[in-house]
């Protein structure tokens, strides 16, 4: 119970700080209107869950050992208070998992070869607190803004997540957000 509620926590933040990079482009990597909903492009809902995949499975790649993934969470939610001041009725793509089959006693080591990795891999970090008893680090990256974090339960469990800014669930705003202006 403690573990579900560590790493609820862990993607409540996630998806609370998520977004904050803005809409993207139809591949996702970088925005494609000023201010207006209108108009704008996103990748989709399962583009977005392919590329928290990836991300995952590329954090995961940089650890000294290959844990076992067990899925934690896999949705979306709608962002209701966009950090990125655009419009209402585009999703956040969320995936966590808990690294399993991990030694607890080389978590500070498996935290620590994420840390290297995101700062490594253009990836700013959020937060760092490698140091407390209940580890965590969240960091969003400069080229997509995805965000991911690591968690530590206080059992001593891992979780690791990834969640995309705010898109559109099909890549662009439903038809009446974007029907003015525009006449033949």
């Amino acid at each position: 119970m403690i573990r579900r509620t560590a790493a609820l926590a862990c993607l409540l933040f996630i998806t609370a700080c998520g977004g904050g990079g803005g809409d993207t482009g139809a591949d996702g990597t970088g925005p494609t209107a000023p201010e207006s909903g209108e108009h704008m492009r996103t990748m989709t809902e399962d583009e977005a869950a392919q590329r928290a995949e990836e991300h995952i499975q590329r954090a995961v790649a940089a650890l000294p050992e290959k844990p076992t993934l067990t899925l934690l969470r896999s949705d979306s939610a709608e962002c209701l208070d966009p950090t990125d001041n655009g419009p209402r009725g585009r999703y956040e793509v969320s995936r966590s998992y808990w690294l399993d089959d991990l030694p607890e006693d080389r978590n500070e080591e498996f935290v620590n070869a994420l840390y290297e990795y995101w700062t490594s891999n253009d990836f700013r970090v959020l937060t760092d607190k490698r140091d407390a008893h209940d580890r965590f680090v969240s960091v969003e990256n400069n080229d997509d803004a995805f965000r991911m974090s690591v968690k530590q339960s206080v059992e001593g469990d891992l979780s690791l997540g990834a969640s995309s800014p705010c898109i559109w669930p099909n890549g662009t705003p439903p038809e009446d957000t974007s029907s003015e202006g525009v006449s033949g």
